[in-house]
């Protein structure tokens, strides 16, 4: 292999068997020992030399970057860039099921081909889900995909995909921290089967993280801010990763980009602890009850704040922000945006978008600043209107507690 496994905690570099730990609380890195190459790949793969696999597939997933310039006239910024994940034609999108989460998974698959897998487990609250669904069931690879009862609907694929090899378990009287409960507890008795991992998968972190090499080549060079909604983490970390990579090897000239990261006001677990610049959080970092948000995509229970190389070592690198966002902001960005730039974007992007008209009222970016705003999800609602989506059927709907044997027991019959 092109590359070895670094852990951050302790410097040590380990081979690679799709691994996902190495030292507790502490992230794996990968090594490339090799710079990028120039070749006519498309999407993730123009940049297979950073991704932890041994060659490219045909399935394709990617961004596109443009510069923004009437939505970021509006907003006073001359020099406004997006990234686009999603459904957009005659623009060329390259995330067939809408969000970036799509890059996560074409690489994820790979790597798990490379080592051998007999099939994937994923947790979700939709988009990861649905990416593994589109990729898994076009290249027929096992796949349990587990999801909380609310998150069901948002599991569809596309007319092209039999999902033949898709088995979709909802766990009935649960949510996203159930779901990844129970996917843990599989993973851990099901020989073969490869947890997909979540922040810990550096093939995920990789895969997202190309999309600031797609920026810099675009640009010419790397943005001073990135703004991007943020639940668990895994974006904003391979997005920071990559970045370094691309100033260790001298193709473009640092600092790295300034980290923005937005969550709904509702939930802030993230925004809460680093206002404090604590790297730890707390369970009042947490609401103490149910909360309604504007985007659920963004909630999540663990993220990966505290553990080294996580969203707290990136947020200090980078002196980064974080914003809490309220729906009234979120819903105002998101028609400023989809007025101007003529596509639908989904809510995390909605969020992402007002944490910039915000970042500019407070003073934290500059008329001239290279702004890189990343529209994590987009072109759903035209895809829906322009394609005939099919709902993915539950193989099982079961109760939390019953779920891990429940699964197990039909497949041995299966």
């Amino acid at each position: 292999m092109k590359y070895q496994l670094k852990c951050l905690k302790t410097n040590t570099l380990i081979k690679d068997d799709y691994t996902l730990h190495y030292s507790d609380n502490a992230l794996l890195r990968t090594e490339y020992s090799q710079m990028l190459d120039d070749n006519k790949n498309i999407g993730v793969w123009k940049y297979h030399s950073w991704l932890p696999v041994s060659g490219v597939s045909k399935y394709i997933a990617g961004s596109i970057t443009y510069k923004a310039t009437k939505f970021g006239s509006e907003l006073g910024l001359n020099n406004l860039w997006v990234s686009f994940h999603g459904y957009w034609p005659e623009k060329g999108g390259l995330c067939p099921t809408g969000s970036f989460k799509d890059m996560e998974a074409v690489p994820t698959i790979q790597r798990l081909i490379d080592y051998d897998g007999k099939g994937l487990i994923c947790a979700s609250a939709g988009n990861t889900a649905r990416a593994f669904t589109h990729f898994c069931g076009l290249a027929d690879i096992p796949l349990i995909v587990i999801v909380g009862k609310d998150h069901a609907k948002r599991i569809w694929a596309r007319p092209e995909n039999p999902l033949n090899s898709v088995k979709l378990v909802v766990i009935k009287d649960g949510d996203y921290s159930d779901a990844k409960w129970v996917a843990k507890k599989l993973a851990s008795q099901l020989v073969g089967w490869q947890l997909e991992g979540g922040v810990h998968n550096v093939a995920r972190r990789d895969g997202i993280g190309t999309l600031i090499i797609n920026a810099a080549q675009e640009m010419q060079r790397l943005p001073d801010h990135y703004f991007q909604g943020v639940g668990g983490g895994p974006g904003p970390i391979g997005v920071n990763e990559m970045a370094e990579r691309l100033i260790e090897a001298k193709m473009f000239d640092g600092p790295v980009p300034k980290q923005h990261l937005s969550q709904n006001l509702e939930h802030r677990p993230i925004h809460n602890a680093w206002k404090d610049r604590r790297n730890e959080l707390s369970d009042e970092d947490f609401p103490s009850h149910d909360v309604k948000v504007y985007s659920d995509y963004l909630m999540n229970t663990a993220p990966a704040y505290s553990i080294i190389g996580g969203v707290y070592d990136i947020l200090n690198k980078s002196n980064g922000e974080t914003y809490a966002i309220t729906e009234k902001e979120a819903i105002a960005a998101k028609n400023l945006f989809e007025s101007i730039e003529g596509i639908d974007i989904m809510t995390p992007s909605a969020v992402s978008t007002a944490s910039v008209i915000k970042a500019i009222e407070l003073g934290n970016v500059k008329k001239e600043d290279y702004v890189l705003l990343n529209i994590s999800g987009g072109g759903v609602a035209r895809l829906s209107a322009e394609q005939e989506l099919k709902q993915a059927e539950p193989w099982i709907l079961v109760d939390r507690e019953a779920a891990v044997q429940t699964i197990i027991g039909k497949l041995t019959k299966s």
